[in-house]
């Protein structure tokens, strides 16, 4: 996904003002973890993930909501 698609996403769905949870990678993240990573596997990689649903990171959000509900509602 292009930054400016982000952009837009977020403005069509959310008040400025709202607080969200992002996680996002850029090219830069993973060059400096991979030295023999290219732009050519970059773009294999952002086409790979264009339509990926992330259903992990979402029950992984839920899991910790669920913690935190359960911590506070003990407290």
């Amino acid at each position: 996904m292009k930054v400016k698609e982000l952009i837009e996403q977020l403005k069509k769905y959310n008040n400025l003002d709202d607080e969200i949870i992002v996680a996002y990678w850029s090219y830069d993240d993973v060059t400096d973890s991979y030295d023999d990573f290219n732009k050519s596997h970059w773009h294999e990689l952002v086409s790979r993930f264009d339509d990926h649903d992330f259903q992990q990171a979402c029950d992984d959000i839920h899991d910790v909501i669920n913690e935190i509900r359960e911590v506070n509602d003990d407290s």
